[in-house]
């Protein structure tokens, strides 16, 4: 079999074009990502000042400890809260840079994979006699390789997907016990 040298240079120049092209993806997904990131930490830090200013005022305004405990305890199941919101859109932004960027590659490798079968067949069109067993089990390699890949994956996604379920699902039940036990420190502190 013999490759022609204009052959091999479209063939470096194709894959050296779907490289930069599949980087300049990533990059623009990992920068979305990162503007998102920064948009979020600055809405945030402006609620912070905002809540640090308001907070100021009203302790401020406190007339005695009994009333100063009660602000206290007010506060903690909101700050809980927006704390909690706030870990759950950094989630959110990293889940979904990491699904964008699993889209690209799984991409990049049916592209690969698709590649290499048609290089495969290519080559097995000017093989010599008696390598269609060889070529066979290259071809069962690729295909075991890409059901490895494909199974791995699946499996990945899968276990992301039940880890974050499960961490929604103890945040919101952490977050409900301290708003009970909040509300029942207010209570007994109401009665004092």
């Amino acid at each position: 079999m013999s490759i022609s040298p204009e052959k091999f240079v479209a063939a470096g120049k194709a894959s050296l074009e779907t490289s930069l092209q599949a980087a300049s993806a990533a990059s623009a997904s990992l920068f979305s990502a990162v503007e998102r990131l920064s948009s979020l930490n600055l809405a945030a830090a402006r609620a912070l000042f905002d809540d640090s200013v308001a907070l100021s005022k009203s302790v401020a305004e406190a007339k005695d400890p009994k009333s100063l405990a009660s602000l206290q305890l007010g506060l903690i199941t909101p700050v809980l809260e927006k704390n909690v919101a706030y870990l759950g859109n950094v989630a959110s932004i990293a889940a979904q840079a990491q699904g964008e960027l699993s889209k690209l590659y799984e991409t990049e490798a049916a592209q690969l994979v698709k590649n290499l079968n048609a290089a495969v067949e290519d080559f097995a069109k000017n093989a010599p006699a008696g390598s269609e067993t060889a070529i066979g089990a290259l071809k069962s390699a690729i295909a075991n390789a890409t059901a490895a890949y494909e199974g791995a994956t699946k499996a990945a996604k899968q276990v992301s997907e039940v880890a974050q379920a499960n961490v929604e699902s103890a945040t919101a039940a952490a977050v409900e016990t301290v708003a009970k036990t909040t509300q029942a420190a207010a209570s007994v502190l109401k009665s004092v």
